[in-house]
């Protein structure tokens, strides 16, 4: 039987939020059925492609921040969402610039310790409940001899791992695609856990079995599928894992004719799989792939800028990064928020790239170390407990 109007009034919108983002994503559109006035309030409330902020990850110090306000009245002003110092006394990682952040999904934060080898150790942490989730170790068959020059640091492992969610099934899952770190571990197939499970399974690598892959680029996930790029024979493939069916499948050549490996990486862009290609011009160029996969679009445009990575598109608003600042002996950058605005930025036509000019300076969002990595951020209540494997 439908809510009516007076039964729905009798709990402020507040409480009722409250109690949806306790729920697993899955379970909040179920209940979104019930009748519109939920399903109003699960969209404009709950939801992470409505609530999403951005999420800078300082890869120096391991620090996380918070865009408090991603609209064109925006302050600048962020939060502070993890602090390695401020974690429970027990938790496992005590070296802050060996932790590094895979990824986020729907809150979840999928975070790497580099420092346990081979491998890493993978941890999911929730910053709004204090919850932790450590992951199974990646089953690795080859012993780890660091090189010499190696002995005093650790290996980017966190590179070879993305964090995924399948919006149908509602299910997690933690992706290692075949590849070598820094040429002293080499991995050759393609490895998935499910949340929940108390093990990894191998998938047959199809046409990246063999290749090499491009860990430069990126690993990013988007609408059920893991993207990453794999070079064979001379030219340079998107491949992607159909999270669903777990078939890894050739998807298409990289658009945009890049310098070289280092010049480009992959991005999201409305949910859609795009590529950040930079010229020598000092032009950095977004394709993105239609929704059959077949052909890619330039869909922006920017003259002097850079973009963040991974992502840099927050609905209206598209994150440049200006690396131009020095204080002191270290060096910083700064975050800044585009939004449209004449003369600095041109075409709503979706037809035409949107074109950001030199003179777009932009609104100060974050100031940064001078590495860093921008993910997606919405806060869940959803419990971490649920996901424990027997």
């Amino acid at each position: 039987m439908a809510m009516s109007d007076a039964g729905r009034r009798e709990l402020p919108t507040d409480v009722v939020v409250e109690v949806l983002l306790r729920l697993p994503p899955i379970s909040r559109r179920r209940v979104g059925l019930v009748c519109s006035l939920w399903r109003e309030i699960i969209d404009k409330h709950t939801e992470m492609q409505s609530r999403a902020t951005a999420l800078h990850w300082d890869t120096w110090d391991a620090v996380a921040h918070v865009v408090d306000d991603m609209s064109k009245s925006s302050t600048g002003s962020n939060t502070e969402l993890w602090i390695p110092d401020r974690v429970a006394a027990d938790f496992r990682f005590l070296n802050n610039s060996s932790l590094q952040l895979i990824g986020t999904c729907n809150g979840l934060l999928c975070l790497c310790d580099n420092k346990e080898a081979p491998g890493g150790a993978v941890t999911l942490f929730n910053p709004a409940t204090y919850e932790e989730l450590p992951v199974p170790p990646l089953p690795c068959t080859r012993p780890y001899i660091p090189s010499v020059e190696r002995y005093a640091c650790w290996e980017d492992w966190h590179e070879a791992y993305n964090f995924a969610y399948h919006p149908t099934s509602g299910q997690y899952k933690v992706v290692h695609v075949p590849c070598s770190i820094n040429k002293v571990y080499k991995f050759d197939a393609v490895q998935v856990l499910t949340l929940g499970e108390a093990s990894w399974r191998e998938v047959p690598a199809g046409p990246a079995e063999g290749a090499s892959c491009n860990l430069g680029a990126g690993i990013i996930s988007i609408d059920g599928a893991t993207y990453w790029v794999i070079e064979s024979a001379g030219a340079s493939w998107v491949v992607s894992l159909d999270l669903e069916n777990e078939v890894v499948t050739r998807v298409k050549g990289l658009p945009g004719h890049p310098a070289g490996p280092e010049h480009y990486h992959l991005t999201e862009v409305h949910g859609r799989l795009g590529i950040v290609v930079r010229g020598v011009s000092r032009t950095t160029e977004v394709w993105v792939l239609d929704e059959g996969r077949r052909k890619w679009s330039c869909q922006y445009s920017l003259t002097r800028h850079n973009v963040p990575r991974p992502h840099f598109v927050f609905g209206e608003c598209i994150l440049t990064l200006d690396e131009s600042l020095i204080r002191g002996h270290y060096n910083e950058s700064l975050i800044r928020g585009h939004y449209r605005q004449t003369g600095v930025w041109s075409s709503s036509n979706k037809a035409v790239p949107v074109r950001v000019s030199h003179r777009a300076h932009g609104r100060p969002l974050v100031i940064t170390s001078g590495r860093g990595r921008t993910f997606r951020y919405v806060k869940t209540m959803e419990p971490l407990s649920i996901y424990y494997a027997p």
